[in-house]
């Protein structure tokens, strides 16, 4: 039994003021919101010197991109539901027993992935016996960091610590093309650093 006193009826106020007061403070939360999504992403261009930091490596090393001056450094954003990722990482994987340690370094950065998954991953690599370094984004910080709204995402760094080359949504067509454009980055950015530039 309901005491007296309580409605069940009872509606809000419905002034013409106050829902317009509402909406547009809706409406303008909005805007500011795409505004700073918008003017907080990097837009990173060849030539450039890309972000340092990635955080942590699966085996608990703290990556930084700076370590590895003198050697080309392939960044490949990506994730398991991504079928391109999938067909590239054996690629990258060959690629990175190939050319050793000592001229090329693969960051596989795990993009916006749960850490559950991560382990699974990691379980993978450790079965490759792979080279690569494994790297999660659980909360995509680096892919921020990096301008990074869609995968497969590839940025290639040269030996003088720029930027390469910038490739967004390829195909798994596009990974031999990829292979050569990071062959023939190690020649050009040799010859830059033997020369000093």
């Amino acid at each position: 039994m309901l005491s007296k006193g309580i409605s069940l009826t009872r509606r809000l106020p419905t002034k013409p003021t106050v829902i317009s007061a509402c909406v547009g403070l809706f409406w303008m939360s909005l805007l500011l919101a795409a505004f700073n999504v918008g003017a907080s992403a990097p837009t990173l261009q060849v030539g450039d010197i890309p972000p340092d930091a990635f955080g942590k490596s699966s085996t608990g090393d703290v990556i930084h991109l700076k370590d590895y001056r003198g050697r080309i450094v392939v960044i490949s954003f990506w994730a398991t539901w991504c079928g391109p990722c999938r067909k590239e990482l054996p690629i990258l994987v060959n690629l990175q027993k190939r050319a050793t340690k000592e001229k090329l370094v693969v960051l596989s950065v795990n993009w916006r992935q749960g850490y559950v998954e991560f382990l699974q991953i990691r379980k993978i690599f450790k079965n490759l016996s792979t080279d690569i370094t494994l790297i999660s984004d659980e909360h995509g910080r680096a892919g921020d960091a990096y301008g990074v709204k869609a995968i497969p995402h590839m940025v290639i760094v040269g030996r003088d610590g720029k930027i390469a080359a910038i490739h967004v949504g390829y195909s798994e067509e596009d990974v031999p093309v990829l292979v050569e454009e990071i062959n023939s980055t190690w020649s050009k950015t040799s010859a830059q650093v033997s020369s000093g530039n």
